[in-house]
């Protein structure tokens, strides 16, 4: 036996043992988890993430009543304020990505927006116009509060459209911003907020936001860490994760598998499917 072939041969056991061993440890981890995650929420809810974009375009009235007609539970979408001063719902901070006009929404007045197209036709829609389609279908809300640094006071608006459309008890506020969700407590203690928390968030112990019911983490994270959903289960809190760039059903079934209460998706469908809804 050469050199080179006793080295081969005495290494080869070894580098099956540390393949083994990078094998066990996911194995361990999610299997510990699995074994410790406790009871699995009864009803998931499924959210419509900025109304359903997979099949509509997003955050528009055609897609959030394509998602009510699917059965879904909630609507997500962003909310943002007119130049002069109109609560309209819209994802980006300018128009581009998603209308055939150019410019920051701030800058824009209600009637230059709304003469805009935002997609197959459709219109940016008011705040209100959703809320009045949620209330109708008698489904939830979940509007988040879109870069509150451009618009001062925009919580206190926001909550005075809801309380005039007495819908209070079905909405939730989310934000990544949670001093802002602090001043939506502020001003109405009774409101339902719901933090976001994004990349590289793998901790859901102590949030800002102390009395927060439900916390939003991304879904990717919690991938990652599954145990940040038993850690909010054992505060009382529920568990609503959002994606970045992995929405795909098997992952759905895995997040449902380790306990979340609610998907925020682009494909409602999807999930409606996999619960296995009429």
């Amino acid at each position: 036996m050469n050199k080179a072939s006793f080295i081969l041969k005495t290494k080869a056991p070894n580098m099956w043992s540390c393949l083994l061993i990078v094998l066990f440890i996911p194995v361990l981890y999610y299997g510990l988890y699995f074994t410790l995650r406790g009871q699995r929420t009864a009803n998931p809810q499924v959210i419509a993430h900025r109304g359903g974009r997979a099949n509509k375009p997003e955050n528009t009235l055609a897609a959030f009543r394509n998602s009510t007609e699917l059965g879904v539970d909630w609507l997500e979408f962003d909310v943002q304020r007119t130049k002069d001063g109109v609560l309209v719902v819209i994802h980006d901070v300018t128009v581009e990505r998603t209308t055939s006009g150019a410019g920051r929404v701030a800058d824009l007045t209600f009637d230059e927006l709304r003469r805009l197209d935002a997609g197959e036709g459709e219109q940016v829609p008011t705040f209100r116009e959703v809320i009045d389609l949620a209330k109708q279908a008698e489904v939830g809300i979940l509007p988040e509060v879109k870069s509150p640094h451009l618009y001062p006071g925009i919580e206190a608006e926001l909550l005075a459209e809801i309380e005039q459309a007495d819908y209070l008890a079905r909405t939730g506020i989310q934000s990544f911003d949670h001093a802002i969700l602090e001043s939506v407590l502020a001003i109405k203690p009774q409101a339902q907020v719901c933090p976001l928390y994004g990349l590289w968030k793998l901790s859901l112990r102590n949030p800002h936001v102390a009395s927060a019911k439900t916390l939003c983490p991304m879904g990717e994270m919690v991938m990652l860490n599954p145990w940040m959903i038993r850690q909010a289960h054992s505060q009382g809190r529920q568990v609503y994760v959002w994606f970045g760039v992995i929405e795909h059903p098997l992952v759905m079934r895995i997040l449902l598998a380790m306990g979340v209460d609610g998907l925020m998706v682009d494909n409602p469908a999807a999930l409606v499917k996999i619960l296995g809804r009429p």
